[in-house]
């Protein structure tokens, strides 16, 4: 598998299980946000790989995704008050990037992929419960990036027969 973002707080508690589950791993992350630190416990695994690479660089999504089985696509600029700040920034990362690598996975024959998108793509609910049928109002650049790498890889998995699987995530701690 591949994990973009694999050293970021759910990338590398997710490189760690599919390690612990004997899959061969590589990581692509540019470590702005993620830190080696987080891959500690397994950095040292034969089965893991770690590129230091950003999905914004073409050459490098394609070398990353050549082999693969299966993508988990967690990078990601995920500030909103830093998309408000710079949303060139954010699209380039958030919207173009995952384009990148949806392309790549495309021509590498990577037909599984799962990728990170947000409750904000909904905006300003102030009726909670949340529901995946609502329409999106995002009010963010973040949020419509967000949106809008769904809208393509909904395009990709219609137009290549690519299994996609976007997941929204709402809150993350730990």
């Amino acid at each position: 598998y591949l994990v973009t973002g694999g050293a970021w707080f759910i990338g590398s508690h997710l490189v760690e299980r599919l390690v612990a589950d004997s899959h061969r791993v590589r990581v692509l992350d540019n470590f702005s946000t993620g830190k080696r630190a987080n891959l500690v416990d397994v950095v040292a695994s034969p089965s893991l790989e770690v590129i230091e690479g950003d999905i914004r660089d073409g050459k490098q999504v394609e070398r990353a995704v050549v082999g693969v089985d299966g993508i988990f696509h967690l990078a990601a600029l995920v500030s909103v008050q830093q998309s408000v700040e710079n949303p060139y920034l954010c699209f380039d990362i958030n919207a173009r990037g995952s384009v990148n690598l949806l392309d790549a996975a495309r021509r590498a024959g990577v037909e599984h992929l799962v990728l990170a998108s947000s409750a904000a793509v909904y905006g300003d609910v102030n009726a909670p419960p949340l529901r995946e049928f609502m329409q999106p109002k995002p009010m963010s650049p973040y949020a419509l990036d967000k949106l809008y790498m769904e809208q393509a890889s909904a395009m990709y998995s219609a137009l290549y027969g690519m299994d996609t699987t976007l997941l929204r995530f709402f809150n993350v701690y730990g």
